[in-house]
C-alpha cells in the first residue's frame, strides 16, 4: 500500500513573505499616523503580542483606538488598512506551485498560530485557503493541538514545514506519530540557523519552492537517514 500523507505547512514566512509584508504595513502606516502615532501602534502590537503569545492586529487596533482620541477618520482608515492588505502580492515566489505538488501526493492543510479572527481571514484574502481546498486550522498555540489534528488527519506519515526552529522543537517533542520536520531558512526567525541542515529538521530548505520538486519517498521516514538540506 502507498503510505498517506499529509502535510502542514505555517503561513507568516513560510508561504507569506511577512516580513516584506509587515514593512508594507508601517509605510502605510506612516502616511495616515505620522511617525510618532506609528511608533506607539508598534508599541501596543509587541504589549498585546507579549501578553497573549501571538500576534493580534484587532486588538491592537482596538487598544490603539481606547488609549487616545483617535479620530474616527483615522479609525476607518486603519481599520480599511488591515482588512484589505493585499496578502496575496506577498506569497513566496513557487509557493502556490509547491502546495499543487504537495496535493498530488497526500493531503494539505495549513496549520498556523495566530489571532483566531484575523489569521484565517489573512489566510482567506490571500488565497491561500483555496490553494489547500479549505483546510485550514489556526490555533493561538498549534503545538498544544496535535492531538486533534492528528485525530482530523490521520496518515502514516506527517510533513511539517516551518520557518520557526521552536515551532519544530515544540512540535516534534509532542507529535507521536511519525513526523518529516522541514524547516525553510526563510525570515527572521530562520535568520538564525546558519549555512547547512539544521540538526532539528529531517530537511531544511533554502526557500519554499525547493520543496515543490521532492518526491513521495523523500518525505517518507527521513528521521531515519542524515538531515538533507535543499
Amino acid at each position: 500500500m502507498t503510505p498517506r500523507l499529509t502535510f502542514l505547512l505555517d503561513v507568516d514566512n513560510t508561504l507569506i513573505d511577512n516580513d516584506a509584508a509587515k514593512e508594507a504595513i508601517d509605510a502605510r502606516l506612516h502616511d495616515v499616523l505620522g511617525p510618532a502615532e506609528t511608533a506607539r501602534f508598534w508599541s501596543l502590537y509587541e504589549v498585546v503580542r507579549s501578553a497573549s503569545g501571538v500576534v493580534s492586529y484587532p486588538l491592537t487596533l482596538a487598544r490603539f483606538n481606547t488609549a487616545s482620541k483617535v479620530e474616527r477618520s483615522w479609525q476607518i482608515a486603519l481599520a480599511d488598512l488591515l482588512m484589505t492588505f493585499p496578502y496575496d502580492q506577498y506569497i513566496y515566489p513557487g509557493a502556490l506551485d509547491t502546495l499543487a505538488a504537495m496535493r498530488r501526493l497526500g493531503q494539505v492543510a495549513i496549520l498556523s498560530d495566530g489571532d483566531p479572527t484575523y489569521q484565517p481571514s489573512k489566510i482567506a484574502r490571500s488565497g491561500l485557503a483555496d490553494a489547500v481546498g479549505g483546510y485550514v486550522l489556526v490555533y493561538p498555540h498549534k503545538h498544544e493541538h496535535l492531538h486533534e489534528i492528528i485525530a482530523i488527519f490521520p496518515a502514516d506519515q506527517y510533513v511539517m514545514v516551518e520557518d520557526k526552529p521552536d515551532n519544530l522543537t515544540r512540535i516534534r517533542a509532542r507529535c507521536t506519530a511519525p513526523l518529516t520536520a522541514i524547516l525553510v531558512r526563510q525570515g527572521k526567525y530562520a535568520a538564525a540557523v546558519g549555512p547547512g541542515p539544521w540538526p532539528g529538521a529531517d530537511i531544511t530548505s533554502d526557500s519554499i519552492a525547493d520543496l515543490a520538486a521532492l518526491t513521495a519517498n523523500e518525505y517518507l521516514h527521513t528521521r531515519y537517514r542524515q538531515p538533507a538540506t535543499y
